[in-house]
C-alpha cells in the first residue's frame, strides 16, 4: 500500500472513530490477512510466520498455514508481532471530572456510568494534559472498563466499551458489567468535604450492609407483591444478589480487603477486588474463593486519592504483587486506573498499559502471564472473554501489530484494528 492510499485509509478510520450519530458503518466485508508476523494468540502457542485473517468484524482464521481468501487485503507483517488488542480493566476515561461520582449520594447503585460516557474529543486529565481516544489506540488499547470514581461507597454501575466505533451504541460491549464500590479513605474524605456520613470505616461497612439488606427485602417483597413501586437502586443491587453481575470493590489495605471478602460472603455475591495493593496478604483466601484482583499500574499500585493517615496499615509498594498473586492461583489483571490521582499515584495513561505491565517481568512474572494480564485475564474478569482477549476464530477482530517484542521498551504499536476496521496507524 503506498503512502497516499494509506493516508486515505487512516482518514477513513478517523471518521469511523468519531461519528457520533447517523447510520452505523457496515462491518468489514472484505477479508484482511495480516501475514508473516510472529502471532501471539495469548490462548495458545506463539506462531512464527503466522497469519491472522479477519472478515465481517470477526477473526476467521489464525495459524501458520492459513489459506488467504481471494481478493483479501494482505498486510505484510514480516519482522513484526501480532496480538489481540489490550483490555484495560479499570478506567474512568471518557467521563468528565464533574460526572465521576454523584456528590449528593454516597450510596448510588442506580447510576450508570455509560450515561456520562463521551469518548468523542478531549476527556480526562493526564500528566501531559487532556487525553484523547486516539492516544489509547496508539498504545494498543481496544477495550476498557469505564467506572465511577471512588468518592462513594457505592458509585454506580460500570460498563465495558470499545475504544473505537461508528456510534456510541456500537462501542458498548457489556452494560451494566458490575457495580462499583469503595472501602477505605476516599469515601470518608469525600464525605468530610460535604459534612456528611460516612466518617469512619465502620460507617462505610454499615451503610453498605444496610443497603444490601434493603435489597434483599425488596426482592422478597416484589415476589410477594409484583405491583409495588419500582426502586432503581434496589433493582441494580438485585442483579448483584442474583449473581448476574459482580461487585467491583476498591480496597487497598489488608483490613479493607478482608472486610470486602466478609461482606461478599455474608450476602453471597461475586466479588472483584480493585486496587488490591495489599492483596498478597490475603492471596490464599483470594485463590480459595476464586476472587479476581485488578491491580493498578506496577509503577504506581495505589490507585486513588487516598490520603493515608496511618501508613502502618498499608504495605510498602511491592512491584512483585502481580507475580505473587498469579503464582498463588489468583486471577490477576493489570489496569491503568486512568483518572486524576492524588500524590500517592500520579495520573496514569492507558496508552502506557503494556509498557508499565512489562515492569512485572523484572519482579518474577513470566512474559506469558504479563501478556495475559492485559488481554485474556481482564476479558475473563469482565465477563467478555467469549468475544475478546485472544486471537481466536470467532472472536471480535480487535488486533494490534507491533514493530517489536510486545514487552520491549523500544517497541511501538504500528497498527490497530477494532472489529476489523483499521483505526490507528503509527505516524513516523
Amino acid at each position: 500500500m503506498n503512502r497516499q492510499s494509506e493516508s486515505v485509509r487512516v482518514i477513513g478510520a478517523t471518521v469511523w472513530l468519531v461519528l457520533a450519530c447517523g447510520s452505523p458503518v457496515a462491518a468489514q466485508d472484505r477479508a484482511i490477512a495480516i501475514r508473516g508476523g510472529t502471532v501471539i494468540p495469548v490462548d495458545g502457542a506463539v506462531i512464527p510466520n503466522g497469519t491472522v485473517v479477519m472478515r465481517g468484524g470477526k477473526i476467521i482464521a489464525v495459524g501458520s498455514n492459513v489459506a488467504i481468501p481471494a481478493g483479501a487485503e494482505v498486510v505484510d507483517a514480516r519482522g513484526k508481532y501480532v496480538m489481540p488488542g489490550l483490555v484495560d480493566a479499570m478506567t474512568s476515561l471518557g467521563i468528565s471530572s464533574s460526572d465521576m461520582n454523584e456528590a449528593s449520594d454516597p450510596l448510588a447503585p442506580q447510576l450508570r456510568i455509560s450515561e456520562s460516557f463521551n469518548p468523542f474529543g478531549d476527556f480526562g486529565s493526564g500528566q501531559a494534559g487532556p487525553l484523547r481516544m486516539k492516544e489509547l489506540l496508539s498504545g494498543g488499547v481496544t477495550t476498557m472498563y469505564i467506572a465511577p470514581a471512588d468518592a462513594a461507597v457505592i458509585g454506580g454501575q460500570g460498563a465495558v466499551v470499545k475504544t473505537a466505533g461508528p456510534t456510541l451504541a456500537s462501542m458498548i460491549v457489556r452494560d451494566p458489567a458490575s457495580i462499583d464500590m469503595t472501602l477505605g479513605e476516599p469515601p470518608k474524605k469525600a464525605a468530610a468535604q460535604r459534612q456528611r456520613d460516612p466518617a469512619t470505616r465502620m460507617a462505610e461497612v454499615a451503610m453498605l450492609r444496610q443497603m444490601l439488606v434493603r435489597a434483599q427485602e425488596y426482592e422478597r417483597n416484589m415476589v410477594a407483591t409484583p405491583t409495588l413501586p419500582r426502586d432503581l437502586a434496589m433493582e441494580a443491587l438485585g442483579k448483584l444478589l442474583r449473581r448476574e453481575i459482580p461487585a467491583r470493590l476498591q480496597a487497598n489495605s489488608p483490613g479493607d480487603i478482608r472486610t470486602a471478602m466478609n461482606v461478599a460472603r455474608e450476602f453471597n455475591f461475586d466479588l472483584i477486588i480493585d486496587g488490591g495493593a495489599a492483596a498478597q496478604v490475603h492471596q490464599a483466601a483470594l485463590a480459595e474463593r476464586k476472587i479476581p484482583v485488578v491491580l493498578g499500574q506496577v509503577s504506581h499500585p495505589y490507585v486513588s486519592n487516598e490520603e493515608i493517615p496511618d501508613k502502618s496499615e498499608y504495605p510498602p509498594v511491592d512491584e512483585g504483587t502481580a507475580a505473587k498473586l498469579t503464582a498463588a492461583g489468583v486471577k490477576t489483571a493489570i489496569a491503568s486506573f486512568s483518572r486524576a490521582f492524588g500524590s500517592l499515584a500520579p495520573a496514569g495513561s492507558a496508552k502506557w498499559l503494556l509498557l508499565d505491565a512489562s515492569i512485572a517481568t523484572g519482579y518474577g512474572m513470566s512474559e506469558t502471564d504479563v501478556l495475559r494480564a492485559v488481554t485474556l485475564v481482564p476479558a475473563e474478569i469482565l465477563g467478555v472473554s467469549t468475544r475478546l482477549g485472544s486471537l481466536t476464530t470467532g472472536k471480535d477482530a480487535d488486533v494490534i501489530v507491533l514493530d517489536g517484542p510486545p514487552l520491549s521498551i523500544k517497541t511501538w504499536v504500528e497498527r490497530v484494528y477494532v472489529a476489523g476496521e483499521l483505526v490507528h496507524v503509527r505516524q513516523r
